[in-house]
């Protein structure tokens, strides 16, 4: 049987056969790096743990406010928000048409390495609040604690639960 490819065209066609082999790998595992995931996730990770310091403020605020009209330590508060923290960096947008481009603005940090300038930092709005402390099955003691709790974080009343303890 008569080979079509010579000796050097067999060569080049097993290395251009490589080569593809290679560059798909790679396109491969671009998607599946572990080490570009890890970046994200260690964002992620400090982005909800800075939303439930967050809450948890808020929470040991609501707390020191009910304490002082109950006159009671045992009080509990859930505080329920609608996302995370969001994140607005600074960039500039041209806008052609309906066509909106966006470019985001980097400086250089201490380390040598670009970062985004953050322009502000949108903490979650407070969705719902949940208070169990003793009296709060009392109407005056109910009363006050929702119109503080209200007017300190312009929350709407009805958004605010207080109950009583056993």
């Amino acid at each position: 049987m008569n080979n079509i490819f010579s000796g050097t065209e067999r060569k080049k066609l097993i290395l251009l056969f490589l080569v593809g082999a290679l560059g798909l790998l790679l396109v491969i595992l671009g998607y599946i790096a572990p080490w570009d995931k890890k970046e994200t996730n260690e964002k992620e990770i400090e982005v909800s743990l800075q939303t439930m310091e967050y809450i948890s403020e808020i929470e040991n605020k609501i707390r020191s406010i009910t304490e002082k009209i109950t006159g009671s330590t045992d009080v509990s508060v859930m505080v329920s928000t609608e996302s995370g923290t969001e994140f607005i960096y600074v960039s500039n947008e041209d806008m052609n048409g309906e066509d909106v481009s966006k470019e985001y603005i980097t400086v250089k940090n201490e380390n040598g390495e670009y970062e985004l300038v953050l322009a502000k930092e949108v903490y979650p709005s407070i969705t719902g609040v949940s208070i169990v402390c003793p009296g709060g099955d009392d109407y005056a003691v109910q009363k006050k604690i929702i119109n503080s709790v209200s007017t300190a974080f312009g929350l709407s009343k009805n958004r605010i639960c207080v109950v009583g303890t056993k």
